[in-house]
């Protein structure tokens, strides 16, 4: 199924944790960060640590009961950090996609990215891994941004899974001993 000009809505959540600097900081001192492969699609993702305390969960689930976790874990990003893809939708992970953003002063042009496929006018797909191969840059023959979700500490986007998106800055970033650092959940159930 191809979303073609379909812009389900994007949710932001400001100050999303009452106890962010204590829960960013605990996800910082972090040392079991590691890579993840998975072979039936040719990609190791980098970063990685699960599981995750459950405020987030926790918090998501009182304000829309009818999500379910899937999967939740913490992403470590350095500047230059190996990625296997860019542009891409998680639809294989479930329905929606969070994001909490764990920097205190990420760069002003960090944050999410969301993007329609110019040649189809498509915004996001079903089917897992379309336009994977396409995704690898944003080429902007092939590729414009629709929208973005800027970078900022305790903030939380919520979107649908299907959604071509990407981190908004290509290599990463670090800075004064910090990486881009974020906790990512999927869900299944619609809010």
């Amino acid at each position: 199924m191809r979303l073609t000009g379909e812009m389900r809505p994007l949710r932001v959540f400001d100050n999303f944790l009452p106890d962010a600097e204590a829960y960013r900081a605990e996800a910082a001192a972090r040392d079991d960060f590691r890579s993840f492969d998975f072979p039936e699609v040719g990609v190791t993702f980098h970063g990685i640590a699960a599981p995750t305390p459950l405020n987030v969960i926790a918090k998501l689930q009182r304000m829309f009961p009818t999500l379910t976790a899937t999967l939740s874990f913490f992403r470590r990003s350095p500047q230059g950090q190996v990625e296997p893809h860019f542009i891409h939708t998680d639809a294989d992970m479930g329905d929606y996609t969070a994001l909490l953003y764990l920097n205190l002063a990420p760069p002003m042009r960090d944050g999410t990215s969301f993007w329609r496929y110019l040649p189809t006018g498509a915004i996001g797909s079903a089917a897992p891994h379309e336009r994977s191969a396409e995704g690898m840059t944003a080429d902007p023959a092939l590729w414009k941004r629709w929208n973005h979700v800027k970078a900022r500490f305790n903030r939380l986007v919520l979107f649908p899974a299907t959604h071509f998106h990407s981190r908004a800055l290509f290599d990463n970033w670090s800075a004064e001993g910090e990486d881009r650092l974020t906790q990512v959940v999927f869900w299944k159930g619609a809010p």
